[in-house]
């Protein structure tokens, strides 16, 4: 496939753009609803950090902006690799995706992804047979598509929405973190195999010969074309950051995403031109992705935790917009060691040095980086607290729990205690 083809391509591609994107069509409403549902997940977030520190630290109107703008361009390379490629569906390979996964979704909110909703209706299809008209290549191939572009939006825009918050490990301490959720509405091409009017098919692309690499496996009939159809989709990405900061822990999780969606992919495209490889295929995506989510978490929940206040000092996580912590150049993660030369190690010690210093304020800090320095400021108001959101102590609550199940997992809970319960003792 030459460069000139796939300019076309892509110009043909930005133009539909619209189609999804302005709410005047079916498409467009459906698009919008989603960029609702992605706001209020921001709103959600902000209203946790103004119950926790009492300010917001990420706007939800700035992130669903900044969403839609990564979303768009993502959908617009997501589009361009499946055209290219030539990964063929059929509508019933999305109408049997989106119900799976929001069933998966309220048995436990982490499935939803289409790795476990992708996998389970290749699988079933495997060894029943139905639903009938599903290709597991193509859906599988889909999967990857959609993953590749995840792990490049938490590459480049995934650690920008980030929260403190004190929560418990694997070991059961409370420690500090950070919850990294980032969501975007994904307006992308998907090639179907319609019938359409022969002026249409006259008028569309010449692709090469080995196009498509995952099609119908035999010759077209009458009036039956390749057509590039926009439809919504959304991506999600929601970790926790317990022992380094969120942008490596990003950086972190994009690349096992990337490496995963090449590995599926290139099982998708074995399975489209050899059918052995299918089961391979279903089978990678679900069991890999799980494997790949657990062994991530556990590594943050079972490893060293970074953010904690000790008697190496008072820990930074978040800075109060406008307050003189902030002004003065404080980051999180740097670490309060003196204040006025006067030690600190914990927050009450922190904020008495800092009230009894009068108008001139020396921090003697230490960086992210390991490197020490120190900040100044002539002008603190006398008494005024510089602003922080510091690292948990002995002695402090968690502010979240994490791994709560949906309304059908909470039920299947339920249901499996009152049967365990009903068993006679031996």
């Amino acid at each position: 496939m030459d460069l000139t083809l796939i300019s076309q391509l892509a110009g043909h591609i930005v133009r539909r753009v619209p189609e999804i994107v302005i709410p005047t069509t079916v498409g467009g409403l459906l698009f919008w609803a989603v960029m609702i549902l992605v706001w209020s997940q921001y709103r959600r977030l902000a209203t946790m950090e103004r119950r926790i520190h009492g300010f917001v630290r990420n706007d939800p109107w700035s992130s669903t902006g900044t969403a839609l703008v990564f979303g768009v361009g993502a959908g617009v390379i997501g589009s361009l690799l499946l055209v290219t490629l030539g990964i063929t569906l059929s509508p019933d390979d999305i109408i049997y995706l989106w119900p799976v996964a929001l069933v998966l979704l309220l048995v436990n909110p982490r499935l939803l992804c289409f790795s476990y909703a992708g996998g389970l209706v290749s699988v079933v299809h495997l060894v029943t047979g139905w639903p009938p008209a599903v290709n597991p290549a193509a859906i599988m191939g889909l999967v990857a598509i959609l993953h590749l572009m995840e792990g490049v939006l938490v590459a480049i825009n995934g650690y920008g929405v980030a929260s403190a918050v004190y929560l418990r490990n694997g070991r059961r301490d409370v420690v500090g973190g950070y919850l990294i959720q980032r969501f975007w509405p994904i307006p992308i091409m998907i090639i179907f195999l319609l019938q359409v009017p022969p002026e249409s098919i006259a008028s569309g692309f010449s692709m090469p010969d080995w196009w498509p690499l995952i099609g119908t496996g035999g010759d077209l009939g009458p009036n039956w074309a390749y057509v590039m159809t926009p439809v919504v989709a959304a991506l999600g990405y929601s970790d926790i950051a317990l022992t380094e900061m969120p942008s490596r822990r990003a950086r972190r999780t994009a690349l096992q995403l990337v490496v995963f969606s090449v590995a599926l992919l290139g099982l998708s495209l074995a399975a489209g031109r050899w059918g052995g490889w299918v089961w391979a295929a279903a089978l990678f995506g679900p069991v890999a992705h799980e494997l790949m989510i657990r062994h991530s978490s556990g590594r943050e929940m079972d490893g060293e935790p970074r953010f904690l206040t000790g008697p190496g000092g008072v820990m930074v996580m978040d800075l109060r917009p406008g307050e003189p912590g902030e002004k003065m150049g404080l980051r999180p993660g740097d670490v309060i060691r003196k204040v006025n030369d006067i030690e600190v190690t914990t927050r009450e010690g922190l904020r008495q040095a800092v009230v009894a210093s009068g108008w001139y304020l020396e921090l003697g800090v230490l960086g992210p980086g390991g490197g020490e320095h120190t900040l100044e400021s002539n002008r603190h108001p006398p008494g005024r607290s510089l602003g922080l959101v510091t690292a948990p102590e002995p002695g402090d609550d968690p502010h979240v729990n994490l791994g709560g199940s949906g309304p059908l997992g909470r039920l299947g809970k339920r249901m499996w205690r009152r049967i365990r319960g009903r068993r006679p003792r031996t």
